[in-house]
């Protein structure tokens, strides 16, 4: 049953069908809210947060769109209030993405990185530019929900996540031209001169 007739049910006063939602969407709900805040126990608490306000508002949650990209503009809003000043965000609790497949579709640059270097070239962008490739390549959301998820227009998200992509592809360009020439450096100083002889 997908979210669409679950809301229905729920609509109706279903309570399975509200607890299939949260069972459904609980983890990535807190694994978001984890990655804006660095905190345990403060994602733990937006999360249980973020469902709680959904449940008050589904009486107005007709124009709100797809019900997940509702829930995350919701833990999103929470997450803002409760940590404006936030530390680094641990982007290793970032869920397996389909990162490195989106980097590497036009080009071979990143096809050899492992996720770790993926992720520490992610770190490395934009908080705005980091949330947007995250949202779209390890949550799976379109353009239009990334939109509405970070209350920006249509084009700006999809530019967001471009832009991130193509800093990435020339950032993991430079590493490999840095590797290729530490190897060429590494080959030529462990030539001996009398190597032909």
């Amino acid at each position: 049953m997908d979210d669409a007739e679950l809301f229905e049910r729920i609509a109706r006063g279903d309570a399975e069908a509200l607890n299939r939602l949260i069972e459904r969407h609980y983890d990535f709900i807190k694994r978001y809210c984890y990655w804006k805040t660095g905190q345990a126990e403060l994602a733990e608490d937006l999360t249980q947060d973020t469902f709680y306000r959904f449940c008050r508002s589904l009486s107005s949650y007709k124009d709100k769109g797809k019900c997940r990209a509702y829930l995350y503009t919701i833990a999103r809003r929470l997450c803002a209030d409760a940590f404006r000043e936030r530390p680094p965000e641990p982007i290793e609790q970032v869920p397996e993405a389909k990162l490195g497949s989106a980097l590497s579709a036009e080009d071979e640059a990143g096809a050899h990185l492992q996720s770790k270097e993926l992720l520490e070239v992610l770190q490395e962008l934009p908080s705005e530019l980091q949330e947007a490739i995250i949202l779209r390549y390890s949550y799976g959301f379109r353009y239009r929900e990334i939109a509405a998820i970070t209350s920006v227009p249509l084009y700006k998200a999809r530019i967001r996540v471009e832009r991130g992509l193509a800093a990435m592809k020339k950032r993991m360009r430079e590493e490999d031209l840095n590797e290729k020439e530490t190897g060429r450096a590494h080959n030529h100083a462990g030539a001996s001169p009398c190597s032909d002889v």
